[in-house]
This record gives C-alpha cells, sequence and structure tokens, in this order.
C-alpha cells in the first residue's frame, strides 16, 4: 500500500523513487519524441566530429539534461494540450525543413518541438524560456554566427574602440573590419565579434536562471543588461589588444589568450551577479490546481497552419535572396594559365571536394603552382558554402595559428595563417576578389558586400598553400 500512495501527488503531478526515469507516459512520450528528431541529432554529431564548430554545445545539452533529470519526479499524470500541440506542429515543421531548408534550421526546430513537449508535462512554476535557451545554445551555431553576424559585430567593435581611441588622443579609425592606429593596421579578427563570449554570457544566464527557477518574465527583462556587458567587455578586449599590438615588440600569443581569458571571465561573473542580484527568484504563489483532464482552447488549432505558413515563406526567401539582392553573374569562362607568373597545372579534386563542388554555386579547380597548391572557387551568387579556409583547415584536423593580414609583393592583400598536422607545417592565404577588382579577405564581410550589392560577381576565391 506504502508503494501504490508514493505515485500519486496534488495538482497533476505524479512522483516516482528515485531520480526519475521510471517508465511514464511522460518519459515514454519525450523519449519516442527525441527519436523522432534522429536526423537533426545525426547532423549534429556529424558537426560535432568533423572539427568545423566549436564544441560548445556539448556543454549546454549537458547543463539541459541534468536540469531536466531534477524535475524526473514531479512530471504531470497528463500533458497540457497547447503545448502538446506546440510539439507536434514544431515536430513536423522539423521534418519538412530537413528536406527543404539548411540543416541548421530543421535542427533548431527540432530543438524547440522537444522543449515544447518537455513543458507539456512539466508542473507549474518550472522555468521554460531557460531551458530553450540552452537547447538553442546546444545546437551547433558557433561557426554560422560567426559567417553571418560576425562581421557586423567586428564593424560594431571596430567603429566604437576608434571612437573611444581618438576621444583619449590617440590617432584611430575604422578601416572595414580592421583599424588603422596611428597608422599601423591591425586585424579584428573573428573572435573580436563576439560571438564567443556572448554565448558564454547566455549560457550561464540561462544555466542559473533554470537552476533557480527564474520566473520567464523576469528572465527575458534581465537578458538586455546581459548583451550590454558582452558588447563593453568585447570592446574593451578589443582596446587592450590594439594598445597592446601597436607597440614597437607588439604582443605575444599567450599574452593574446590570457588577456582574452581575463576579460571572459570578468564578463561572466557580472553576468552571475547580475542574475542574482536583487530579489532574482521570487517564489510564486501557490497555483490553483490544474484540471488533469484536456481542455480545450479554439485559438490554439489556428497556430499549426500559421507555422507551416512561416516555414514555406522561409523557404521562398531563402531561394529569392540572393536574386533579390545580387543577380547569378555570369562566368569567367576559362581558368586562367598563369599565376603570379607561374603555370598552374590542374590537379584533381579529391573525393570530399567533388561531393562539395556538386552543391557550390560555381566551380572549383585545385592547380600546381609551383611547388604550392592553388585552389580557385568561383562564385556566381551570394552563398553560405564559402568556408574559409581556417574552417576546413580545422574541420582536416590542423592545429592553426592566429591570421594575420599581409599584403604580397603586388600589393594584394591577404588573411593568412599557419596550419600544422603530424608535424607538417603549411602557410595558408585567402582572398574573394570581385569583379571590379574589389578585395575582401573575409568570407562574412564578402557574404554581406555581395548579398547587400556592393560587390559584384563573378568572384573568384584563392587559396593558396605552401608547405614551409
Amino acid at each position: 500500500m506504502a508503494a501504490m500512495s508514493s505515485s500519486v501527488a496534488p495538482s497533476g503531478v505524479q512522483s516516482a523513487p528515485g531520480f526519475g526515469f521510471r517508465l511514464s507516459p511522460a518519459w515514454l512520450h519525450l523519449t519516442l519524441h527525441a527519436i523522432a528528431l534522429w536526423p537533426q541529432a545525426g547532423w549534429m554529431w556529424t558537426r560535432l566530429r568533423d572539427g568545423s564548430d566549436d564544441p560548445l554545445g556539448v556543454v549546454a545539452i549537458l547543463a539541459l539534461t541534468l536540469i531536466v533529470a531534477r524535475h524526473g519526479t514531479t512530471l504531470r499524470r497528463s500533458p497540457r494540450p497547447t503545448w502538446m500541440l506546440l510539439a507536434t506542429t514544431l515536430l513536423l515543421l522539423a521534418a519538412f525543413a530537413t528536406r527543404h531548408l539548411p540543416p541548421l534550421f530543421a535542427a533548431l526546430l527540432g530543438v524547440l518541438s522537444l522543449v515544447a513537449a518537455l513543458a507539456a508535462w512539466l508542473p507549474s512554476g518550472i522555468a521554460r524560456l531557460p531551458l530553450a535557451g540552452l537547447a538553442v545554445l546546444g545546437l551547433p551555431l558557433i561557426s554560422s554566427l560567426q559567417f553571418y553576424a560576425g562581421y557586423p559585430l567586428r564593424i560594431v567593435t571596430a567603429e566604437l574602440s576608434a571612437r573611444v581611441l581618438g576621444a583619449a588622443g590617440v590617432a584611430a579609425e575604422r578601416s572595414g573590419a580592421s583599424m588603422m592606429v596611428q597608422g599601423q593596421l591591425v586585424i579584428v579578427d573573428a573572435p573580436c565579434s563576439g560571438v564567443q563570449l556572448a554565448w558564454m554570457a547566455y549560457f550561464l544566464a540561462c544555466t542559473l536562471a533554470a537552476l533557480r527557477d527564474l520566473p520567464d518574465r523576469a528572465f527575458l527583462l534581465r537578458l538586455p543588461l546581459v548583451g550590454a556587458l558582452v558588447i563593453v567587455g568585447n570592446i574593451v578586449r578589443n582596446l587592450v589588444l590594439v594598445l597592446l599590438e601597436t607597440r614597437p615588440g607588439g604582443l605575444d600569443d599567450a599574452s593574446h589568450e590570457a588577456i582574452g581569458l581575463t576579460v571572459l571571465g570578468v564578463v561572466c561573473l557580472l553576468v552571475l551577479r547580475w542574475m542574482r542580484s536583487g530579489a532574482f527568484v521570487e517564489q510564486r504563489a501557490a497555483h490553483a490546481k490544474e484540471p488533469d483532464a484536456a481542455y480545450r482552447s479554439r485559438w490554439m488549432y489556428g497556430a499549426a497552419p500559421a507555422l507551416i505558413a512561416a516555414a514555406l515563406m522561409a523557404q521562398a526567401a531563402r531561394q529569392s535572396t540572393a536574386s533579390a539582392f545580387a543577380p547569378r553573374a555570369e562566368s569567367l569562362g576559362e581558368w586562367p594559365a598563369l599565376w603570379d607568373g607561374m603555370p598552374l597545372r590542374p590537379l584533381a579534386l579529391s573525393a570530399v571536394e567533388r561531393r562539395f563542388a556538386q552543391r557550390f554555386p560555381g566551380r572549383i579547380g585545385r592547380f600546381d603552382n609551383g611547388g604550392r597548391t592553388v585552389v580557385l572557387r568561383e562564385i556566381m551568387a551570394p552563398t553560405r558554402m564559402l568556408h574559409p579556409a581556417v574552417d576546413c583547415y580545422r574541420g582536416l584536423g590542423y592545429e592553426v595559428g592566429a591570421p594575420v593580414l599581409e599584403r604580397d609583393s603586388r600589393r594584394r592583400l591577404w588573411r593568412c595563417f599557419v596550419a600544422e598536422r603530424a608535424g607538417q607545417r603549411q602557410r595558408v592565404c585567402e582572398q574573394v576578389v570581385d569583379d571590379a577588382g574589389q578585395t575582401f579577405t573575409d568570407a562574412s564581410a564578402w557574404y554581406w558586400n555581395a548579398l547587400l550589392g556592393r560587390s559584384r560577381g563573378p568572384w573568384l576565391a584563392v587559396t593558396r598553400a605552401e608547405a614551409l
């Protein structure tokens, strides 16, 4: 009798001994829902293994799993129908997106559907938005954020840093996404965009809010200051690095990393303090008992058509974006026979390169150029598939050094780095040149200028690699 009575709890909540993973309608449904997301899970696992993205998402998934496990013994006996309808709709949209939309968008719909399913079984008083935040942060999105948002964020960082230095009497001005400080060109690289700093700050905010059940409204009200702390911290970091790098002796890599970690630590401490300050958790008033019987709300049945229409509109927008801003360019014709005065001897593409070329909006050629390898990519329209060379080399298992901007003997600007694997070192340089001769050393900068019509195609992306 004692065992039977322990499984009954008030307010439509079920209780079970142990950690809460006893087979129950809630856990059975959540398990089946998770299994239905196997295409998205497979894509996320591939991104994790190929090294093309920072593995920070694993930390967010682990935190989300542990937080959900805390509520394993308090799940409801029956789900809320509104949340269940939302979860089912998002799951169907994720299945649709798997075939017709980018994998990241399909994975986003998938994890949100799982959070909605979880919300259907959670008891009242449990924060849901922080859980959704952790689910989104669990996606492999750092490299995508760097590609799409990195360039605008670096422009903001460089502009504000130049203004601060100018107010302090230091000759500084922004040059694209870089800075000219006292006549010296300083690169504002990908870490200076603040994407990783923002990820860490929001991860801490979501985790702390979820652990302490911060009400969703209070959580939303606290997020803007988290973003402000990230921006200020990123600008301070950039200012310190710029001032030290423009010294005659420059700045070594160890000091560069130490300054970045110090700023990261300070911002994280301020985020933790802000999320804990004041009346952080206002204990919710006792909620009225919710009936176990499924209730009906007519408005919720309009959610499915609206969401399906939104997905179709997103697909149409994706297909028309390139033509709306930058019409598809005409081909350059034959590959050049010479590069830097040396003949280009065609080389066969690898199996990976051939598969990639099938989906690439243009063409790819690989050549030997006097003992160094030159890869030419002709691009006909703005595309996310122009991956930075540093991402490709990391995906191949190389250790990659910090990139620098260099001009060659012909005054052409290149973005260069050193890649090392199994004791072999290569110097890799890359640039993108448009039809008017304008040069870009950053894929994100090229994408936005091409998309907004500030640069016309066809574009030629050049990557050269030579052994050291």
